[in-house]
């Protein structure tokens, strides 16, 4: 166990704790619980944005990304979560912003309720939806932060992320989303320093961006000669490339559209926990410059991470560092996810690399907290509030909140210790869930007047029911005509056929 480095963690955990401590005396409310009572500041939306998006699968995932498929899925990077953020912002922050201001709107629920006339049965099924994807996200997060705990402290992956549980859970229950708004900004920071600060080294390390690039392109000839594997051992012909031919999964330019032009982007920005977060900012004037600050920003963290990466591979690939697998029970984290701490501990000084703990975590709690708080606004202020018993009390609907945070956090928790061997996957399918369930709900019910609630909840269904069944038959990949397609595509066209159709019709 590395002291130095379980001392930087404590200290970082206290400032986490004064900071919301200060937030949850701000919350009195439900309003104030639920969404901040729509008061944060420019700062704090941004950060907030970029932090809940920008986790654990920034930090691992997308590093463990860029090690498997090198600059073949950069599209990713530049039309995946930035855009996500921004056009969220732009799309649905603008237009719902005088909206949720006259009719008190805190949740994305609320305002299908209010769209579409039904307080009752849309508003069911959207939290419930909601907090079951919520719920698959958040068993993602606490992997990453358990993966990071073996390699920079030296614990074990069970207690890096029952800590990290038992830590955003506590603030979470107290101080609802002024605590989440305002500690994912100092976590934000915390994040965005350390990516910035460590990739560069990373890169430095390795000789120099040009010859990065060059590495790349000889990963064949080296991962064969250094390390016995075939030339195209993890898309090796292709790192260097911008994609891959249309026939190969993952890198190919097709499947790049369907999961990075499509999944991606558009799932993230109706996620629950990120489209709610348009429901919190203080003036509409935010909108204006705001979609840019965080497209910035998100890029350059999500890019850098990327290229650490592939400063991974080719270290792997020439026999300069060993990427360890980590195994636990029968099941083994992917051996690509552990690429950015690898290559930190071997690139940066020991001081250094120790501060790469704050930073992952910060990625990972910034995410996890708003999942927490999501769901729990799903299941006691949408569901039990607005669908069961709509005469609760502010007292009793606090508490309830509270248990399911409590309950949720445990129970995820509970999964996540016998982890996903595919971190990037795990949440590229929840991800998969919210794009076909909420995008055509939201999107059309904003922008189009013929969109009807026959429609919006058929839309929703259907997407739910196509890509459950699509992923429980095929897997990640379905072929069409023998060229590979991610498997959100199927209930993404389920979604938007039942919505259309049946807005014209029932009209």
């Amino acid at each position: 166990m590395n002291l130095i480095a379980v001392l930087v963690f404590l200290l970082y955990l206290i400032a986490i704790a004064i900071v919301s401590y200060y937030g949850a005396k701000r919350t009195k409310t439900v309003a104030d619980f639920i969404a901040a009572s729509g008061q944060l500041g420019f700062w704090t939306y941004c950060l907030l944005m970029v932090g809940c998006v920008f986790s654990g699968m920034t930090l691992i995932g997308v590093a463990g990304l860029g090690f498997t498929t090198g600059w073949a899925n950069v599209w990713e990077r530049i039309i995946g979560p930035p855009f996500a953020i921004a056009f969220g912002t732009i799309l649905i922050g603008h237009k719902m912003f005088k909206i949720r201001r006259e009719n008190e709107i805190l949740t994305i629920q609320d305002y299908l309720a209010y769209r579409y006339k039904d307080p009752k049965l849309i508003r069911f099924l959207a939290g419930l939806i909601s907090a079951v994807t919520c719920f698959v996200y958040l068993i993602a997060q606490y992997t990453a932060i358990g993966v990071v705990s073996v390699v920079v402290l030296g614990i074990p992956y069970w207690l890096g992320a029952t800590i990290a549980c038992v830590i955003v859970v506590s603030y979470v229950m107290t101080g609802g989303m002024f605590s989440t708004a305002w500690t994912t900004f100092i976590q934000s920071i915390l994040m965005i320093a350390g990516v910035i600060i460590t990739v560069p080294l990373i890169i430095h390390w390795v000789g120099g961006f040009e010859t990065l690039n060059v590495l790349l392109a000889n990963v064949p000839q080296l991962q064969s000669v250094n390390r016995g594997v075939d030339p195209n051992f993890l898309f090796g012909k292709f790192l260097s490339d911008p994609f891959a031919p249309a026939d190969v999964p993952l890198a190919g330019w097709i499947y790049n559209i369907t999961l990075f032009g499509l999944t991606v982007p558009l799932g993230l920005m109706v996620a629950p926990h990120v489209v709610n977060n348009v429901l919190t900012f203080r003036e509409s004037k935010y909108t204006r410059w705001s979609p840019l600050v965080m497209y910035l920003v998100g890029l350059t963290v999500i890019l850098l991470t990327s290229i650490a990466g592939m400063c991974a591979r080719v270290a792997w690939a020439s026999g300069w560092i060993d990427i360890p697998s980590l195994s636990m029970d029968s099941v083994q984290v992917k051996w690509s996810d552990m690429a950015y701490p690898t290559i930190a501990k071997a690139a940066l000084p020991e001081w250094l690399f120790i501060i790469l703990l704050p930073t992952i975590l910060a990625g990972v709690m910034s995410t996890t907290d708003r999942l927490l708080l999501t769901a729990s606004n799903n299941i006691s202020y949408d569901i039990y509030r607005n669908v069961l018993k709509p005469n609760a009390s502010e007292r009793e609907i606090k508490l309830l909140s509270r248990l399911v945070v409590l309950l949720i956090g445990v129970t995820s928790l509970y999964i996540a210790l016998n982890p996903q061997p595919l971190l990037a996957w795990f949440v590229w399918s929840a991800l998969s869930l919210m794009v076909n369930c909420f995008f055509f709900p939201i999107i059309l019910g904003i922008y189009w007047k013929r969109m009807n609630k026959t429609a919006a909840i058929s839309s929703m269904l259907a997407g739910f029911i196509v890509t459950a069944i699509t992923f429980a038959l095929f897997g990640k990949t379905i072929y069409v005509a023998g060229i590979p397609l991610y498997a959100s595509v199927p209930g993404f066209l389920a979604s938007f056929i039942f919505a259309v159709i049946l807005s014209v019709v029932k009209d």
